[in-house]
């Protein structure tokens, strides 16, 4: 067996958190979706589904590592947002959330001296940056919009973002 039992509980609850990850950029996506914001709504959806694959990710190395996956429960997504930019922001503080996650689960394997999770861990270290870069610029064009987030769809339509 190539982890230990405790890399492979935090490895599960991580499984958990992309799930839930991927259960609420869903409901961020479906909120746009519903304020006619198409071009915002499918970023989210797309957002949804690589959440996904993340815990599959995760799966894929407890199962080659000889471990033992165990999908805990996924809490229920937040389904309500006051604005465009409350939905954006939540998808940046799980983002900001999730790489202090992934930064644990980095120190638990370098202490272990876990090299075959460390190179794992470190794809997921690299693809937090690109999820927070994007978060962040997703917020700040938002932000930008003022209250006509229409002007968001307007520059995404345009080939920005």
């Amino acid at each position: 067996m190539l982890i230990s039992a405790t890399l492979n509980a935090a490895i599960n609850s991580q499984i958990r958190e992309e799930l839930g990850n991927s259960s609420q950029y869903l409901a961020i996506a479906s909120y746009f979706d519903c304020e006619g914001l198409k071009l915002l709504a499918k970023i989210y959806y797309t957002q949804s589904a690589e959440e996904r694959e993340h815990a599959m990710r995760f799966v894929k190395f407890v199962i080659d590592s000889g471990g033992k996956v165990e999908i805990p429960a996924v809490p229920a997504p937040r389904n309500d947002f006051r604005s465009a930019e409350d939905a954006a922001q939540l998808a940046l503080d799980s983002e900001i959330r999730t790489t202090e996650q992934i930064y644990d689960l980095m120190t638990l394997a370098i202490g272990e001296k876990n090299y075959i999770a460390t190179n794992a861990l470190q794809w997921f270290i690299n693809e937090q940056l690109e999820e927070v870069s994007s978060a962040q610029a997703r917020l700040a064009v938002i932000k930008r919009s003022g209250p006509n987030v229409l002007m968001v769809e307007a520059y995404l339509a345009h080939g920005g973002g």
